[in-house]
């Protein structure tokens, strides 16, 4: 077996570093390691793949000893990696790296370029408390950092599939903030299910106990951008993981969910 390799990045603990353990009672059970993650599409330079939810990309010094996909994927493949693309934790679908410093950043490049295009898909609350917003709109209400300054944010939403009280709706962003989707998605009426930090607790709960929706629905499922290198066209595609498709088949199912309202 091949022994993992230590991050390059020098902010964030090794593996492999003598960090003090943690005092467990004798019955407690190891914690499981995280399963190798689907590779989407490799190359000399880089890699993507398809990050589920709940797990870091990166740890960070509120997370030193938790599983996180820089040290999964690092050690699955057994190369050094260069991360340049960030997922919320909460959020599932394609996540880049770089297998050098100027592969990321050509990547980076490329996906921070006017004719690349970040799709996700979310299932929201619909209509919501905006219908004038009809069926495709864009939100370009700036969004604060973490300095409280206000910073230029855009993000097309287009309706997919239209169930009573919700949507599957298609999220392109053309900017990179924080929780970008969830803040506009938030301010156009229409947070997305599943979101403990910009939604609503008691319609979450209530997905959660009806349709066994586990976490946020959102899931990166295609990136188009210039190869990096060569400069054609490089799609990728991640299709919804089988805790969110579940989800879409119960509502499909339920007479009470399952089509839009008749026009009046």
């Amino acid at each position: 077996m091949t022994a993992p390799l230590p991050d390059p990045t020098p902010t964030e603990p090794l593996a492999d570093s003598p960090l003090p353990a943690p005092a467990v009672a004798p019955d407690t059970p190891a914690p499981q390691p995280q399963p190798p993650l689907r590779v989407i599409h490799q190359e000399e330079d880089f890699v993507a793949v398809s990050k589920p939810s709940g797990l870091l990309v990166h740890r960070d010094k509120h997370h030193p000893d938790e599983a996180a996909a820089l040290q999964v994927v690092r050690d699955q493949l057994g190369k050094f990696l260069y991360p340049f693309h960030r997922l919320d934790r909460a959020t599932s679908g394609i996540l880049l790296f770089g297998f050098s410093s100027d592969a990321a950043a050509a990547l980076q490049a490329s996906l921070s370029a006017e004719d690349a295009h970040k799709d996700y898909l979310a299932l929201m609350r619909w209509p919501g408390s905006n219908r004038e917003l009809g069926d495709s709109w864009l939100c370009d209400r700036p969004l604060q950092d973490e300095k409280d300054i206000p910073r230029e944010a855009r993000t097309q939403f287009t309706l997919v599939e239209q169930f009573r009280l919700c949507a599957v709706v298609r999220c392109r962003i053309f900017t990179g903030r924080y929780h970008q989707i969830r803040r506009h998605a938030n301010h156009s009426g229409r947070h997305i299910l599943g979101d403990s930090t910009h939604g609503k607790g008691r319609i979450n709960a209530a997905f959660r106990d009806k349709f066994g929706l586990p976490r946020l629905f959102l899931h990166l499922e295609r990136v188009s951008m210039r190869h990096p290198t060569l400069g054609t066209h490089l799609e990728l595609f991640d299709p919804l993981p089988m805790d969110l498709t579940s989800v879409l088949d119960r509502l499909r199912a339920d007479p009470s969910f399952g089509c839009p309202p008749s026009p009046s």
